[in-house]
């Protein structure tokens, strides 16, 4: 269940950061979402992160597999990445999601979009203790 639970706590902390970091920057986070989203090309910053976050999925699912599971186990492993698929489909790979994305712009929308996001977080920490 440590897998799990790291899992669910890197996650949290990774909404935190790129939270906090809009809020700070506002506007200018825009250059960064736009890089990672909207480019034809994602930057290699952004692929070894997902590398590194789909790996360390695939270890907590195996771990996840033989284990016993709860509530807050099976929303970890099994409901948050159906979110990262409609996630992908809504924005990565929907030319409509890319361009609605590079055209957010501002500091108090991005702030708007930072809030929105940290009770995820507080979410997935609650998960996380509890699996």
């Amino acid at each position: 269940m440590i897998f799990i639970r790291l899992f669910g706590f890197i996650i949290a902390a990774g909404v935190v950061f790129t939270s906090l970091a809009m809020m700070i920057m506002g506007g200018r986070w825009q250059k960064i979402e736009a890089s990672a989203y909207s480019g034809e090309r994602r930057p290699i910053w952004f692929v070894l992160i997902t590398i590194c976050l789909i790996a360390l999925y695939i270890i907590a699912f195996i771990k996840f597999i033989p284990s016993d599971k709860n509530w807050a186990s099976w929303i970890l492993m099994c409901l948050l990445p159906i979110g990262w698929v409609i996630k992908g489909i809504l924005v990565i790979f929907n030319k409509e999601g890319r361009e609605k994305v590079a055209n957010i712009s501002g500091d108090k929308a991005w702030i708007k979009i930072a809030l929105a996001r940290l009770p995820l977080a507080v979410l997935l920490v609650v998960l996380s203790l509890f699996v």
